[in-house]
């Protein structure tokens, strides 16, 4: 017995990298209901070709899903819920559109403090403490280690690098392009609240553009949901996941 246990042992370690399971990925549209508690007055900003927010960010979630399976992902697609609570994977990312005046960046997940709390369903300034009217959150939440900062870094870093390859003038880009956004200068995008409802390993929040400076280049989605694919593919290999 003991003899065939190590033989079935053997077998399996020599399983080659592409029997294993696919890595995991999310990817979230901003603002899409159902919403999330706590944030529910969030609904998004507007003015995009598609009308709103989340409508746009239900188009680039889909065609990511698409190509992240093609290229043999298990890609799962979130709404603002995050569901379950908890849920783990790869990489978590969340797609979103900024308001006028606003630009085109990458935010991701920073070790240190929590989720953003705000008055009632999310109206007024984000703080690392709830106010005396604010909604009850669910929980538990998750926690943002120093290496779920470091590996989401690095994803935010390759997922800038394949926006700011497409968000041009020649693509329909009006607006600014900021890259990455410094730890803690946002505290909407470096506390996002689900980084806090994942156990990712990476977690990344992407404002593609702003409306309706970028409408043009908002229009384009298979574009957009091309390019992003690219980076977190790009991304997973670099982790030897993929």
């Amino acid at each position: 017995m003991r003899r065939l246990l190590t033989t079935i042992a053997t077998a399996l370690l020599a399983v080659p990298a592409a029997m294993a399971a696919p890595p995991v990925v999310l990817v979230q549209a901003g603002h899409l209901s159902p919403g999330e508690p706590g944030y529910l007055a969030q609904t998004g900003a507007s003015g995009n070709p598609f009308g709103d927010e989340s409508e746009f960010a239900r188009r680039v979630r889909d065609d990511i899903i698409r190509r992240l399976k093609a290229a043999g992902v298990d890609a799962r697609a979130l709404a603002a819920r995050v569901d379950p609570l908890g849920v783990g994977g790869a990489t978590f990312l969340s797609v979103h559109h900024d308001s006028p005046g606003g630009a085109a960046m990458v935010g991701h997940a920073v070790a240190g403090g929590n989720e953003n709390y705000y008055h009632g369903q999310g109206f007024g300034t984000g703080r690392a403490m709830p106010y005396p009217d604010s909604a009850r959150h669910r929980t538990p939440a998750t926690t943002v280690s120093p290496l779920v900062q470091r590996t989401s870094a690095a994803t935010a870093h390759r997922v800038a690098s394949a926006l700011g390859a497409i968000f041009t003038p020649a693509n329909g880009a009006g607006g600014r392009f900021r890259g990455v956004v410094p730890t803690n200068s946002n505290r909407r995008m470096n506390h996002f609240y689900g980084y806090y409802r994942t156990t990712a390993q990476s977690r990344v929040l992407i404002e593609v553009g702003a409306a309706p400076d970028d409408n043009a280049f908002l229009r384009r989605t298979a574009l957009i949901g091309r390019a992003l694919t690219g980076a977190i593919v790009a991304d997973l290999r670099a982790r030897r996941l993929l």
